[in-house]
């Protein structure tokens, strides 16, 4: 049964909602200036040294030939989307079994406008910036820069395969979302862009391989504002994959205003209050290739108007239908509780997980949901800003939420980065969730303005899966110790050795591909499901799995969306510590389906077809060049 909620629970949260945001201006500046208990450690950590049995990355990045540089657009100006950064997703593009890597690129913020001198932020500011001869490409200097995609070779290598895939547009692209919104079997991919968004459907391409084709125009897809995270999902349960979009704030860039500060007088990049708010926009799969913006009709539009930075979707009370929850910068997060037939109420607030538990904003960037303490429900991870924790919202059901941030273990150890991208993976295969983040501060000033520098080391905190974390982010690899801007985060077993890898994006940077050499004799199981594409969509996103191995029961959940601006692979790698099988796996499909497969033996890789009694055993093959 649902639980109902009183006019008078209504009113209060409507009251909170605006006494809160007459805090706006004072909360910023305390975000922006305040004295953290822990600043960053600018000093060079120790060398990390691999312990057996603990979670452990190695940076690949130069070895696997995946050279992507995120472009620099600093200009004196400090505009806002010059510090954002872009995304990065992992998609099998061409079924082969191995995840290629799509990298999103930006550009400058006002391409033609002619080149700015650079500030001397922008020259020593980013410990890895463009070259010389590179910047200000776009400004009268050359091509404009694309994003890239990587197609996997299967031998730990990558080969950039951009422009015969037909993926070379040019424009400042933010972030992206896997999915086969048309239930072909091969993943389509969504690229937002500040004033853009583009679909492209994936196709033969008539030599036996697979390109892109930009169909956004005939699908009827239109977003003119500044889009950001995006989510593939059903929202009205037709078996067709549905996309909600963000949309961030509406800057002006002929008028735009000088957030000089005061105390320093160093220009720096402004808060997202000074700028106007847009509705986000969900669009309707009508299952022809086309889609119907149904923002208003959904009740999406009806949430007040707030910045968008990071989206998810998922079933939060377990009553079939998947629910959005939306991370929002400086304002209320959303929680879209679907009532059916495509229909959304926001009930954030009322529902716990609208505000920080002390009743602050959260600056929220990237959202991750996972059961985090083994109660089978669905918890929240939302990343925050500086000197705030990263906030964790335990899931106590009857969509209800409880700031778990402090009690956790994650709040102390956060309140000194900045958080953009973060997900969840069972790094060790001990059967629990884990948690990486990457961080980077918004302002390159920072190191004039506040003491610290823009870049900051990533986080880790390994789980016991009862919703306790321990930071052991100096033990489990040098990149964790380095200093980075980093943006987006996700995940894959790229090279399908039962271990899930990492990759990060970094503002004007480059990539950073993190494999997992984890020592350890734990046991895992990979579990790709497909939706039979009528009822439930092809991806079975929206699927909840419930695992019994030996004397331990995990549930995991296929989501959309999640992290921030990115996508990570939607094959579940479930780790089964010292077990060698999962006596129980139980598929709680999109369509109400339930399924239950037996003795699904360990080390493999399991492909579960809706319908069909018997799971596949998947062996990856070498791809073909």
């Amino acid at each position: 049964m649902r639980r109902g909620f009183s006019h008078r629970q209504l009113r209060l949260a409507l009251a909170s909602a605006l006494l809160l945001a007459g805090a706006a201006v004072v909360a910023w500046h305390l975000l922006s200036s305040s004295t953290s208990p822990t600043q960053p450690n600018t000093e060079k950590a120790p060398i990390a040294k691999r312990v057996p049995g603990m979670p452990w990355f190695e940076d690949v990045t130069t070895a696997s030939g995946i050279d992507f540089q995120h472009f620099d657009s600093t200009t004196p100006m400090h505009y806002m989307q010059e510090t954002m950064g872009s995304g990065v997703a992992w998609i099998d593009y061409n079924n082969d079994g191995w995840p290629g890597l799509f990298c999103v690129q930006d550009g400058p913020v006002r391409p033609g406008a002619g080149p700015l001198p650079l500030s001397p932020a922008a020259q020593k500011g980013h410990e890895q910036s463009l070259p010389a001869g590179e910047r200000g490409r776009g400004e009268g200097g050359g091509p404009l820069p694309t994003s890239k995609l990587y197609r996997n070779n299967g031998d730990g290598t990558f080969t950039d395969v951009t422009r015969e895939v037909g993926l070379d547009r040019p424009g400042f692209g933010m972030g992206c979302a896997v999915g086969d919104f048309d239930n072909d079997g091969f993943d389509d991919l969504v690229v937002t862009y500040v004033g853009a968004i583009v679909l492209y459907h994936n196709e033969p391409d008539g030599k036996g391989g697979r390109h892109f084709v930009d169909i956004t125009a005939k699908a009827g897809l239109h977003d003119s504002h500044w889009a950001t995270s995006c989510a593939w999902g059903d929202v009205d349960g037709d078996g067709l994959l549905d996309l909600y979009v963000c949309n961030y704030v509406v800057p002006n860039l002929d008028h735009y205003p000088d957030c000089t500060d005061k105390q320093t007088g160093v220009r720096g990049h402004c808060p997202p209050f000074l700028f106007a708010n847009v509705a986000h926009q969900l669009y309707r799969n009508n299952g022809d290739g086309t889609f119907r913006d149904i923002s208003v009709s959904s009740g999406v539009a009806a949430a007040p108007a707030a910045p968008g930075l990071g989206v998810l979707m998922v079933d939060l009370d377990g009553d079939g239908r998947l629910d959005i929850y939306v991370a929002n910068d400086l304002k209320p997060q959303y929680l879209l509780h679907n009532q059916g037939g495509g229909r959304f109420v926001e009930k954030g607030l009322i529902s716990g997980c609208g505000l920080a538990g002390t009743g602050n904003f959260i600056a929220g960037m990237g959202v991750q949901a996972g059961d985090l303490d083994g109660s089978g429900r669905p918890s929240l991870i939302t990343t925050n800003f500086q000197h705030n924790p990263t906030i964790f919202f335990r899931n106590r059901g009857n969509l209800q939420f409880q700031d778990w941030s402090f009690p956790s273990g994650i709040g102390g150890p956060s309140l000194d980065r900045l958080g953009f991208g973060t997900v969840l993976l069972d790094a060790d295969l001990d059967g629990n969730l884990d948690i990486a983040v990457a961080n980077g501060h918004v302002d390159s000033e920072a190191q004039k303005k506040f003491g610290f520098p823009m870049a900051q080391e990533a986080k880790f905190f390994k789980g016991d899966g009862k919703g306790s974390f321990q930071d052991i982010s100096a033990q489990v690899g040098s990149y964790f110790t380095e200093l980075r801007v980093g943006r987006g985060l996700a995940y894959a077993d790229f090279d399908n050795d039962g271990r899930p890898d990492l990759v990060f994006s970094h503002n004007a940077g480059r990539m950073a591909l993190l494999r997992n050499d984890t020592e350890t004799n734990n046991a895992w199981l990979r579990l790709e499901l497909e939706g039979d594409g009528k009822k439930s969509n092809r991806n079975a996103i929206g699927a909840r799995v419930e695992i019994e191995a030996g004397d331990k029961r995990q549930v995991h959940f296929i989501i959309g969306g999640g992290s921030y601006l990115s996508a990570s692979e939607r094959r579940l790698l479930v780790g089964l510590g010292a077990a060698d099988q999962a006596e129980l796996v139980t598929v709680l499909w999109p369509s109400g389906r339930k399924q239950v497969f037996r003795n699904l033996a360990a080390r493999r890789w399991w492909r579960l077809h809706e319908g069909q009694e018997q799971p596949e055993t998947v062996v990856p093959q070498k791809p073909r060049g």
